[in-house]
C-alpha cells in the first residue's frame, strides 16, 4: 500500500456516513433575510412630503410614496403610473384655472411656469403638459397632493393596519387646513383606510360592495350606514367639499380599462369646471 492511499483510508475512518447523501451548502439568503435586507434599504429612501396651500381646489391622496417617488422627491414619478398622462388628458389644470376665474390666454403670457405647461391647440382649447416634476409647482394653481402614509415602501401591502389608521388624523388636519373644494383619494385601497376609521368611531361596521360603493363622486344611497360616514365626515372636515374615488393609476392596476379611468377623470374635471 502506498503513502497516499494509507493517507486516505485513515481520513475516511474518522468520517461520518449516516447513509444520507451530502447536501453542498449554497450561498442562498433565506426569504426573511431578503425581507430584512430590502426593508433596511428602503430605511434610506426619504418621505415624501405633502403639496399643500390654503384653500385648495383639488387635493389628490395617494396610499404611500413608491421607491421612484422619494428617489425624486415628486409624486406619481414611476415612468408606468398614468396619473399624469390622465390629469393632462382629463383637462384638469385648464377647468380648475377657469372654475377660479383665471384669464388663461392673459397669464399664460406673463406666467413663466405655465407658458411651460399649456399650449394652445385652436380658439380657447389647450392642451397641458403637467409633469411629475411640477407637483410642488402646481400648488400655485390651487392644486395639491398628500397621501395616507408619508413612509416610502415598494408596495403599499408592507403597511400595516395600525400604520394606515393611525394616519388618518394628520390627513384629516390636512383636510382641514387645506380646505380643498375637491378631495380624491387615488386608490380604493385608501377609501377604505377612512371608511374603517370612521366606522370605529361609530361603532359600527360596513363592507365596500357593488351595492354601496361606486367609483366617482361619493354620494348618499340606499346604504344607511354609508350615509352615516359620509355625514361623519361633513361634519368633521366642517366645510363643504366634495369627494371621489379613482382606480390606483399604476400601470400595474387594470381592473379598469384606461378609457374607463379617463371617464371618471372627465367627470371631475367637468364638475370642477362648472364648480
Amino acid at each position: 500500500m502506498d503513502r497516499s492511499t494509507n493517507l486516505k483510508s485513515i481520513i475516511n475512518s474518522f468520517k461520518y456516513d449516516d447513509g444520507k447523501p451530502i447536501v453542498k451548502k449554497t450561498d442562498k439568503v433565506s426569504k426573511t433575510t431578503k425581507a430584512n435586507l430590502e426593508s433596511s434599504k428602503l430605511k434610506d429612501y426619504e418621505d415624501l412630503q405633502p403639496s399643500l396651500d390654503d384653500n385648495l381646489k383639488l387635493l389628490f391622496i395617494g396610499f404611500n410614496p413608491g421607491v421612484q417617488s422619494s428617489i425624486q422627491q415628486h409624486h406619481y414619478a414611476h415612468f408606468t403610473n398614468l396619473f399624469w398622462k390622465l390629469f393632462n388628458e382629463s383637462g384638469l389644470l385648464i377647468n380648475v384655472l377657469q372654475s377660479l376665474k383665471t384669464p388663461i390666454e392673459d397669464v399664460v403670457k406673463e406666467d413663466p411656469l405655465l407658458k411651460e405647461l399649456v399650449k394652445p391647440i385652436s380658439d380657447k382649447k389647450y392642451k397641458t403638459f403637467v409633469k411629475p416634476v411640477h407637483d410642488f409647482e402646481i400648488v400655485k394653481y390651487k392644486i395639491g397632493f398628500t397621501d395616507l402614509v408619508l413612509r416610502c415602501t415598494k408596495t403599499a401591502q408592507e403597511l400595516t393596519l395600525s400604520e394606515k389608521l393611525d394616519n388618518v388624523p394628520r390627513l384629516f388636519r390636512e383636510f382641514q387646513e387645506s380646505r380643498s373644494t375637491f378631495i380624491v383619494f387615488v386608490g380604493k385601497g385608501i377609501w377604505e383606510i377612512i371608511v374603517k376609521y370612521i366606522t370605529n368611531l361609530l361603532k359600527t361596521k360596513i363592507k365596500l360592495t357593488k351595492d354601496n360603493f361606486h367609483w366617482g363622486k361619493q354620494m348618499p344611497g340606499e346604504d344607511v350606514t354609508y350615509n352615516m360616514i359620509l355625514e361623519k365626515l361633513n361634519d368633521m372636515f366642517g366645510y363643504r367639499h366634495n369627494i371621489y374615488v379613482f382606480p390606483n393609476t399604476s400601470g400595474l392596476v387594470t381592473s379598469l380599462k384606461y378609457d374607463e379611468k379617463l371617464q371618471l377623470w372627465n367627470d371631475l374635471s367637468q364638475e370642477i369646471l362648472n364648480s
